[in-house]
Protein backbone atom coordinates (compact mmCIF):
# COMPACT_ATOMS: atom_id res chain seq x y z
CA UNK A 1 0.00 0.00 0.00
CA UNK A 2 1.93 3.10 -1.14
CA UNK A 3 -0.55 5.79 -0.10
CA UNK A 4 1.39 5.44 3.55
CA UNK A 5 4.67 6.92 1.54
CA UNK A 6 2.33 9.30 0.23
CA UNK A 7 0.54 10.53 3.36
CA UNK A 8 4.18 10.94 5.04
CA UNK A 9 5.67 12.60 2.11
CA UNK A 10 2.61 15.18 2.40
CA UNK A 11 4.25 15.62 5.57
CA UNK A 12 7.26 16.10 5.20
CA UNK A 13 6.20 18.85 2.48
CA UNK A 14 4.32 20.59 4.47
CA UNK A 15 6.87 20.46 7.19
CA UNK A 16 9.87 21.96 5.05
CA UNK A 17 7.93 24.70 3.96
CA UNK A 18 7.09 25.58 6.78
CA UNK A 19 3.29 25.18 7.38
CA UNK A 20 2.94 23.13 10.64
CA UNK A 21 4.98 25.13 12.44
CA UNK A 22 3.32 25.66 15.96
CA UNK A 23 0.34 23.96 14.78
CA UNK A 24 -1.45 21.65 17.16
CA UNK A 25 -4.02 19.76 15.13
CA UNK A 26 -4.39 20.04 11.03
CA UNK A 27 -8.61 19.69 10.38
CA UNK A 28 -8.42 19.46 7.19
CA UNK A 29 -6.68 18.88 3.95
CA UNK A 30 -7.85 19.69 0.18
CA UNK A 31 -6.21 17.13 -2.58
CA UNK A 32 -6.12 17.56 -5.73
CA UNK A 33 -5.87 13.97 -7.02
CA UNK A 34 -5.60 12.44 -10.83
CA UNK A 35 -7.63 10.09 -11.77
CA UNK A 36 -4.85 8.19 -13.41
CA UNK A 37 -2.49 8.21 -10.02
CA UNK A 38 -3.31 5.11 -9.17
CA UNK A 39 -4.21 6.29 -5.38
CA UNK A 40 -7.19 4.70 -3.48
CA UNK A 41 -8.58 7.21 -1.69
CA UNK A 42 -9.54 5.45 1.53
CA UNK A 43 -6.01 4.00 1.73
CA UNK A 44 -5.18 7.50 1.83
CA UNK A 45 -7.37 8.57 4.77
CA UNK A 46 -6.32 5.32 6.91
CA UNK A 47 -2.72 6.21 5.93
CA UNK A 48 -3.59 9.91 7.87
CA UNK A 49 -5.61 8.14 10.44
CA UNK A 50 -2.86 5.90 11.64
CA UNK A 51 0.49 7.97 11.09
CA UNK A 52 2.81 8.41 14.11
CA UNK A 53 1.83 12.46 14.60
CA UNK A 54 -1.13 13.20 16.45
CA UNK A 55 -1.47 16.48 14.45
CA UNK A 56 -3.21 14.18 11.38
CA UNK A 57 -5.56 11.75 13.85
CA UNK A 58 -8.90 13.49 12.74
CA UNK A 59 -8.08 15.08 9.95
CA UNK A 60 -10.55 14.99 6.97
CA UNK A 61 -9.35 14.52 3.33
CA UNK A 62 -11.16 16.04 0.61
CA UNK A 63 -10.77 15.04 -2.71
CA UNK A 64 -10.67 17.07 -6.38
CA UNK A 65 -10.36 15.22 -9.14
CA UNK A 66 -7.98 15.97 -12.02
CA UNK A 67 -7.60 15.04 -15.42
CA UNK A 68 -3.56 14.29 -15.06
CA UNK A 69 -1.66 11.50 -12.38
CA UNK A 70 -0.35 13.96 -9.85
CA UNK A 71 -1.52 14.51 -6.50
CA UNK A 72 -1.14 17.95 -5.12
CA UNK A 73 -2.07 20.02 -1.96
CA UNK A 74 -4.76 22.72 -2.63
CA UNK A 75 -5.28 23.98 0.88
CA UNK A 76 -4.70 23.18 4.09
CA UNK A 77 -6.86 23.98 7.52
CA UNK A 78 -4.88 23.90 10.42
CA UNK A 79 -6.32 24.82 14.22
Amino acid sequence: MHEFSIALEIVDTLQNNKYLEGVKSVDEIKLNIGKYSGIDKNYLIFAFQNLDDERFKDVLLNFISNEGDEITIQEILVD
